[in-house]
């Protein structure tokens, strides 16, 4: 089998596994909390992220590659422009719902004043317009390309000394920092709720919540460290696309999975059988 149809199957895997997982999400935490509480509004708002960019790569990536679209690898570039958004917008998210744990547990009052339902949706809210200004101004604006390679079967910059400069330092630095200090928080959070021995249904609740967050944390980081040092220990066009086009999706592909895993609402959701189908479609309708 050509190189190119396992790197598609492995795309429509991640990407088809990231769709569905991170959809049931939004339907799931939408009808469960009304999104009335704030790391509710934060998971919404992450699963949109990872759903958008899963759908795009499920119904526009993944065919490109499979099928050798000439005219979706021309407009590639538009693909890998929402994808940076995405991306860039997930990263951030991430941060957010570390330090929404970090201070629940360690300054109570401060994450009430901070977290208010309405301010963290004004929080929310100014990361996807921050995300959109900063994505726009290089991508759109100042010139620098995220286009499809059909020679690495990957999306790559392109050549422009732009887009060494945002590599460099809006995605590289940048990411690498917030996933470190994200964290970084979270094993303290962690180690803080279980010196305090919180053994209740919310302390229980609040434990897999820094779970969900802390495996989705180190995840993105132990892709980023990939990502970077991956090509230079692993060099050749064999391996540019597993650190590129599979690595890619699959960061928003297990943010989903790892919210099923620990996310106790989700779960209970998901432990109702039959009803669990009914409830999605219905959830569905109203949701879209």
């Amino acid at each position: 089998m050509d190189r190119e149809i396992w790197i598609a199957l492995l795309m429509l895997f991640c990407s088809m596994v990231g769709f569905i997982t991170n959809w049931m999400i939004v339907v799931f935490m939408w009808q469960t909390t009304k999104l009335k509480q704030p790391f509710a509004i934060l998971t919404v708002a992450l699963a949109t992220i990872d759903a958008t960019f899963s759908t795009l790569y499920l119904f526009y990536a993944t065919p490109m590659v499979l099928f050798n679209i000439s005219i979706f690898q021309s407009y590639s570039s538009i693909c890998g422009f929402l994808l940076m958004i995405c991306y860039d917008a997930g990263t951030i998210i991430h941060f957010v719902i570390s330090l929404n744990r970090f201070l629940a547990v360690f300054t109570p009052i401060l994450y009430h004043k901070i977290f208010s339902v309405v301010f963290t949706k004004y929080i929310t809210l100014c990361v996807f317009v921050y995300t959109c200004i900063i994505i726009t101004l290089f991508f759109g604006i100042l010139g620098c390309e995220n286009y499809y390679n059909p020679e690495v079967v990957a999306f790559s910059y392109s050549s422009q000394p732009i887009c060494k400069v945002f590599a460099l330092y809006g995605d590289f630095y940048e990411v690498l920092s917030l996933t470190v200090i994200g964290a970084a928080m979270d094993l303290v959070t962690i180690w803080k709720v279980l010196q305090m021995r919180i053994k209740t249904e919310k302390g229980k609740k609040d434990l897999n919540f820094l779970k969900q967050s802390l495996s989705q944390t180190i995840f993105v980081l132990t892709i980023v460290i990939c990502f970077t040092w991956g090509p230079k220990v692993m060099p050749g066009k064999d391996f540019a696309f597993l650190f590129s086009s599979i690595l890619w999706s699959a960061v928003h592909c297990f943010d989903g999975v790892f919210t099923l895993i620990f996310n106790g609402e989700v779960r209970k959701k998901l432990k109702n059988g039959s009803q669990v189908r009914s409830s999605f479609v219905s959830g569905a309708r109203s949701f879209f």
